[in-house]
C-alpha cells in the first residue's frame, strides 16, 4: 500500500487537530468555575472591607476624636482617612500589581487578602484619629492589588468565549461584598456604643471583616498560575530587557500599550472620583439630610408613657421641660387618665409641635436639673462641644438628644433613625449596583465596549447629580440611592472587562494595576476637597458641581480601541 503523495493531506490533517485543541480549549470545566468563584470572593470580601469602612468612618471618628470635635471636624478626617485610603489603594494595586506579573497570580491574589483583612480588623483597636488614619492606609495597601491579581487571573485562566461573561459577573458579584456590610450594619449598628461588652458597633465590624482571610487556604491549594503567565514568563528570562515582565517602563515605551495606559487611566479616574470622592458619601448626604429634621409623630413610641411622665415628673430635668411646654398642651396631658391606653392622634400631634418648638429654639441643657442623670457619652462629648462653640445646629442636635434620654424607650432615637436609614440606603444602593454591573457587561457583549462606556458615564453625570441635589426624605432614599449605585458601579464592570483586554500577557497585571490604581492617586485629593469645598458653600452644591468629572471619561473614548471579539494582545 502507498503512502499518499498528495500535500493538502497532512495539511487538513494538521488542520483538524488545531482545530480540535482549540476546541478544547474553549470547553469551560469545573476548575474555571473554582477561578471565577475564588477571584469573586477575593474581590467580594474586598468590597465588604470597603464598605465597612464607608459606613464605620464618621461614627469611630467621631468617638476617636474626642468630646470637642466638632461635625465639620468629624467630616474632615473623614475625608482624609477616604484620601488614604485611596492613597494606599493605589500603592498597593501598583506593587502588587508587579508582584503578579513576577512572582504569580495566585502569590498576589492570596497576600493581598491576607493584607486588607487583617488591617482592616486592627482599626477596630484604634485608639485615637491618627492610627485610625494608619490602619486604614495600610488596608487601602491590600485592598488595592486585588482587583489586579484576581482580574488577570481569571482573564488568563478562562476560555475566550467565557471571559466577559466570568470577568462582568466577578465585579458584579463585588456588589454583594457591599450588601453584605451594609446588611451586617443593620444588625451591628456602626454608632451603638457599648455594642459587645465595651466595643461600639465599628469596631465590631472592624474585626467580622477579618474572618475571610480563611480563604487564603484553598486558594493556594486549589488555584493554579495561568498556562499563559508560564509562557510569558519564561519568554521573558530569554528575551532579554526588551521583554520584561512587569516593568512599568514598558507601558510607555509602544505606542499602543502608551495610548492603551493613558485611556484607562482617563476612563478610571472619571469613575474612581465619581464614585469615592461623590457618591460613596452618601451616608453623609443622609445625615445632612435627616440631621436636627424635627420629630415626627410616627417618633413617638409610646405616647401614653410619656404623657404620664410629664404628669407627674420624675426629676428636675423632667420639670424643667414641662414647665416650657403652653397651658393648652399642659391641659390635654392632664386630661389622660392613668387607665387609658391610646392618646387621641391630636393631642399626640399637638405635644410634638410643642416639643419641636423647644428643641428648635430653646436651650434644655441645665447642668443643676441634670445632675445625677445618666447620659449617653456622645450626650457628654456633645455637651462640651455646647459649652466650646455654641453654634445653634449643635444646641439642637443636644435638644433632641436629651429629650430622648429623659424618657427613654418612648421617643425613636433620630440617630438610631440615621443609622438605620443610611444602612438601609447603602443596601439598595448596592443592589442599584449589582445591577448597573450586570447591565454593563450584557451591553459590553450586546453593543461592545465602547457604547457601553459611553452609555454608564453619561447616565453616572445625570443621577449623581440629580441625587446630591434632590434627596431629602426616607422615600428618596429607596430609588434615589439605587439609581445612583446602578450608575457609579456600572463602569467598574467596564474596568475588569477591559482592562486585561488592552495590555499584554507579560505586562497585563502591571497594566490593569497601573490603569485601575494610578487613577486614585488622581482621585485621592477629591474626597478631601470636597470636605474643604463644604466649608465654602453647601455640600450638596459641591457635589454636583464634581459630578462634572464623568466628561472626562466621556471625552477619553474618542482613542479607546475597541476590543470586543478580538483575542488578548500580545507583542
Amino acid at each position: 500500500m502507498q503512502a499518499s503523495s498528495d500535500p493538502k493531506v497532512p495539511a487538513q490533517a494538521a488542520a483538524g487537530v488545531v482545530s480540535q485543541s482549540e476546541a478544547a480549549a474553549e470547553v469551560v470545566t469545573l476548575y474555571h468555575w473554582l477561578v471565577v468563584f475564588f477571584a469573586s470572593c477575593g474581590w467580594l470580601f474586598d468590597c465588604m472591607g470597603q464598605r465597612i469602612f464607608i459606613l464605620s468612618r464618621e461614627p469611630a471618628l467621631k468617638e476617636l476624636l474626642g468630646a470637642t470635635a466638632s461635625d465639620h471636624e468629624v467630616y474632615v478626617w473623614g475625608t482624609l482617612a477616604t484620601t488614604l485610603l485611596m492613597v494606599g489603594w493605589a500603592t498597593g494595586g501598583i506593587l502588587f500589581g508587579m508582584m503578579s506579573d513576577r512572582y504569580g497570580r495566585v502569590k498576589a491574589m492570596v497576600s493581598t487578602l491576607l493584607a486588607y483583612t487583617i488591617f482592616s480588623g486592627l482599626s477596630g483597636f484604634a485608639s485615637t484619629g491618627v492610627e485610625f488614619l494608619v490602619f486604614r492606609l495600610l488596608f487601602g495597601l491590600g485592598v488595592g492589588g486585588m482587583f489586579g491579581a484576581a482580574t488577570t487571573l481569571v482573564a488568563e485562566s478562562v476560555p475566550r468565549r467565557f471571559r466577559t461573561l466570568a470577568l462582568g459577573s466577578m465585579q458584579a458579584l463585588s456588589a454583594c461584598g457591599n450588601m453584605l456590610a451594609s446588611g451586617l450594619s443593620l444588625r451591628i449598628t456602626p454608632g451603638l456604643e457599648n455594642f459587645w461588652g465595651h466595643y461600639s458597633g465599628w469596631q465590631v465590624l472592624s474585626f467580622v471583616s477579618v474572618f475571610p482571610a480563611l480563604l487564603a487556604a484553598p486558594m493556594l491549594l486549589v488555584l493554579k498560575e495561568p498556562q499563559a503567565w508560564i509562557r510569558a514568563k519564561a519568554e521573558a528570562a530569554t528575551g532579554g530587557a526588551g521583554k520584561s515582565v512587569g516593568a512599568i517602563a514598558d507601558l510607555f515605551r509602544h505606542p499602543r500599550w502608551r495610548r492603551s495606559t493613558f485611556v484607562g487611566i482617563c476612563l478610571g479616574v472619571a469613575g474612581m472620583v465619581g464614585l469615592w470622592g461623590i457618591a460613596f458619601f452618601s451616608p453623609e448626604l443622609i445625615t445632612t439630610a435627616f440631621k436636627n429634621r424635627p420629630l415626627q409623630a410616627e417618633e413617638i413610641l409610646k405616647p401614653v408613657e410619656l404623657c404620664a411622665a410629664l404628669k407627674s415628673p420624675a426629676n428636675p430635668a423632667i420639670a424643667r421641660l414641662k414647665a416650657r411646654l403652653s397651658p393648652e398642651i399642659i391641659q390635654q396631658i392632664e386630661k389622660v387618665g392613668q387607665d387609658v391606653k391610646e392618646v387621641p392622634p391630636a393631642t399626640v400631634q399637638a405635644l410634638v409641635q410643642d416639643l419641636n418648638l423647644l428643641i428648635q429654639q430653646d436651650r434644655l441643657y441645665e447642668p443643676e436639673a441634670f445632675q445625677g442623670l445618666e447620659l449617653k457619652r456622645s450626650t457628654r462629648n456633645l455637651i462640651q462641644l455646647v459649652q466650646k462653640t455654641g453654634e445653634r445646629q449643635n444646641v439642637v442636635s443636644l435638644n433632641r438628644q436629651l429629650t430622648e434620654q429623659l424618657f427613654p424607650g418612648t421617643i425613636r432615637e433620630l440617630q438610631q433613625t440615621i443609622d438605620r436609614t443610611r444602612s438601609r440606603g447603602t443596601l439598595f444602593q448596592d443592589m442599584g449596583s449589582l445591577l448597573g454591573m450586570f447591565a454593563f457587561t450584557f451591553a459590553a457583549s450586546w453593543f461592545n465596549r465602547r457604547t457601553a462606556f459611553l452609555g454608564a458615564f453619561v447616565l453616572c453625570l445625570c443621577s449623581v447629580s440629580y441625587v446630591f441635589y434632590s434627596l431629602k426624605t426616607a422615600t428618596d432614599v429607596l430609588w434615589m440611592l439605587p439609581l445612583m449605585g446602578f450608575a457609579t458601579l456600572s463602569c467598574f464592570a467596564g474596568y475588569s472587562i477591559y482592562f486585561p483586554e488592552i495590555f499584554p500577557t507579560r505586562l497585563r497585571g502591571t497594566g490593569v494595576g497601573f490603569c485601575y490604581n494610578t487613577v486614585r492617586y488622581l482621585a485621592a485629593p477629591f474626597p478631601f476637597l470636597l470636605g474643604w469645598l463644604s466649608t465654602v458653600m453647601a455640600f450638596r452644591t459641591v457635589a454636583v458641581v464634581m459630578s462634572s468629572i464623568y466628561l472626562v471619561g466621556i471625552i477619553a473614548l474618542i482613542w479607546a480601541p475597541e476590543t470586543k471579539g478580538q483575542p488578548l494582545p500580545e507583542d
